[in-house]
């Protein structure tokens, strides 16, 4: 239900995120990462995200389950564009930087702890996870049919008891720039060690 959802709605959803200001959470971000290396931006969406950490001369994939985002992200990034989900990706060489941005908020509390727990398949040693969703929701199907899960402090505990090299490097709250109410952001930064 979750992919039609982005199928049926994927050019309005490219054009409504496509400008939203992330500087924050890239300032946050990108200086924890050496110039130029590899980049994985899961659940690219519109691309916005791939988009901008190319221009800065990153070498970025995006990687987005919805076949219908694809072709929209392809408009705008000339980068490898993959289209596939998380738990299904095995790439080929591993990566520096993974940035899930609003991604993770869709799969279920077990997905995002098998990520965790299996993370050596994606991430160098000393790579960084970027990983946003929404706090103050309810876990489960929104009227729209897709479903979201909660991020709490919780679920960052658990992250980090299913796999021992997981650290925790930051987390914080921000408002929703797009400017709506009823949640709030949580972002966590995680470093593999």
């Amino acid at each position: 239900m979750m992919s039609e959802y982005y199928e049926i709605n994927a050019k309005q959803y490219a054009a409504a995120t496509f400008s939203a200001d992330m500087s924050e959470q890239y300032r946050r971000f990108l200086p924890l990462l050496k110039e130029g290396v590899r980049i994985l931006d899961v659940g690219s969406g519109s691309g916005r995200d791939a988009c901008c950490f190319q221009k800065m001369g990153y070498q970025v994939t995006a990687l987005e389950p919805s076949k219908n985002l694809c072709r929209e992200i392809r408009k705008v990034f000339p980068g490898e564009v993959i289209c596939s989900d998380i738990q299904n990706y095995r790439p080929r060489e591993r990566y520096d930087g993974i940035w899930a941005c609003a991604s993770f908020l869709h799969l279920q509390e077990e997905e995002v702890l098998c990520f965790f727990e299996k993370i050596d398949l994606y991430l160098n040693d000393n790579g960084i996870v970027y990983l946003s969703g929404k706090n103050g929701i309810p876990t489960g199907k929104a009227e729209d049919g897709r479903y979201f899960l909660e991020f709490t402090e919780g679920l960052v505990e658990k992250i980090l008891v299913v796999n021992e090299r997981v650290r925790m490097e930051e987390l914080w709250y921000t408002g929703d720039v797009s400017g709506r109410d009823g949640f709030r952001w949580m972002n966590v930064m995680f470093r593999i060690v």
